[in-house]
């Protein structure tokens, strides 16, 4: 009989335990958001005078909104300022994968054709005549392990001096801005990590990393498997400027990386390129808020902070960029952000890995939340990312273009100013 009561009583207090610990949390949380927008509040109505939506945003109130949506610590764990976010604890992914098995959508292709390629992901050859004019090509038939790179920026090739873009699967990109090349949360593996439960790709990488013959600076959003793969890591090495938000650090620094920058929400870095022959040019990188979370494994969860990186030329009429990698849309928050550093040039926005709604809409946006947030920054040209690259949620796997026409119609937004792009495909941005 007490293995029996044992039986039912233990789990009834972990969960118990658990239910509390969540209460608790979130109720420090709500508190702390209240006092912000009191403050917020209190700072924009001492401004002096009102403010005007549609003009730019003074120092004083830059300063309010940054204030308001900065980083929340405690108990050693980030958690996320925003009236809208809720904890999601293990009950809730729990449920989520119990109704993925009894729905049989687990041991299903959930639609993908098994014909490779799948007709609609097309993949194309980035345009490396653009990006590096002048410079010899790689053979893209040829396997062997590519040479060491210098601790400059990769090889001391000439770099296009157009924004462009090009998109390698999921949160992977790689832009040029004002002779600047930026890649974004490299993950070009075969599988989300090395285990056969681990996702395939649905399409391969469009290229090799080393064939990236230039790469000054790596902006990696958050440590989840699909954003930060070791192997990508390695083989950059010290070869760029790591830029990482805050507590990601040490993660880098076990696989040797000493060139690393973390930065909590809106710290600024500076990062100088030095070619021979080019005039010196500075860009400074600024950490922005998303709201997301972070984990490795379930005994670090949040224990790191998530961030999207904007990046701009300092020169006058300088071009810039936002990489927002994994982000749920929070009305309040990308209006803030557009506050405080629109008009942005360029975006690359996550549109899939939504559904089912209940359990995904507060880590990840719908398209019609990626148009919404797009126009809220004042972006003038948005990239669709973070679909058709690995299955990972329950959405068929072309629905998110589909999706994005239907918000574009509705928000009454031109398919030139948010579009998705073949994998691989260069794009150049006027």
């Amino acid at each position: 009989m007490s293995l029996k009561r044992a039986a039912i009583a233990l789990p009834l207090a972990w969960t118990g335990a658990w239910l509390g610990y969540y209460a608790y949390t979130d109720t420090l949380r709500r508190s702390h958001i209240r006092e912000r927008n009191r403050e917020l509040g209190q700072a924009l109505a001492a401004l002096p005078g009102p403010v005007d939506p549609l003009g730019p945003a003074s120092e004083a109130e830059k300063a309010a909104i940054k204030k308001r949506f900065a980083s929340l610590k405690f108990a050693g764990r980030y958690w996320n300022p925003y009236v809208e976010w809720r904890e999601q604890g293990a009950w809730e992914w729990a449920m989520r994968n119990v109704l993925l098995i009894l729905s049989l959508k687990m041991f299903s292709n959930r639609g993908v054709p098994n014909e490779r390629p799948i007709p609609d992901l097309p993949i194309e050859r980035p345009n490396f005549d653009l990006l590096f004019p002048g410079a010899r090509p790689r053979d893209p038939l040829n396997g062997a392990a590519a040479a060491p790179r210098e601790t400059t920026g990769g090889e001391d090739v000439p770099l296009t001096d157009k924004l462009t873009m090009t998109w390698l699967g999921q949160s992977t990109s790689y832009v040029t801005l004002d002779r600047l090349a930026i890649l974004t949360d490299p993950a070009l593996s075969e599988r989300t990590l090395d285990s056969f439960v681990a996702p395939k790709r649905l399409r391969p990488a469009p290229c090799r990393l080393d064939e990236l013959r230039r790469v000054d600076v790596v902006l990696v959003s958050h440590n989840h498997f699909d954003h930060l793969d070791p192997l990508a890591v390695r083989e950059l090495g010290d070869s760029c400027e790591w830029v990482v938000p805050a507590g990601v650090g040490p993660f880098f620094r076990k696989l040797g990386i000493s060139r690393i920058t973390e930065l909590d929400w809106w710290q600024e870095t500076r990062h100088t390129v030095r070619r021979p022959g080019e005039k010196e040019q500075t860009y400074t990188i600024t950490a922005v808020p998303v709201m997301h979370w972070s984990a490795r494994s379930p005994l670090d969860t949040n224990a790191t902070l998530w961030s999207a990186f904007h990046v701009k030329a300092d020169k006058p009429n300088g071009r810039s960029f936002i990489h927002l990698g994994d982000t749920g849309y929070s009305p309040t928050l990308y209006h803030a952000v557009g506050r405080v550093l629109g008009p942005i040039d360029l975006a690359a926005i996550p549109i899939g890995s939504y559904e089912p709604r209940w359990h995904m809409h507060l880590q990840h946006t719908d398209p019609e939340g990626a148009v919404r947030m797009a126009l809220q920054m004042g972006v003038k040209k948005s990239v669709g990312v973070h679909w058709g690259t690995w299955l990972m949620s329950d959405e068929a796997y072309n629905k998110p273009p589909l999706d994005l026409a239907i918000a574009r119609e509705k928000l009454d937004v031109l398919e030139s100013a948010f579009s998705v792009e073949p994998v691989g495909r260069t794009i150049v941005v006027d």
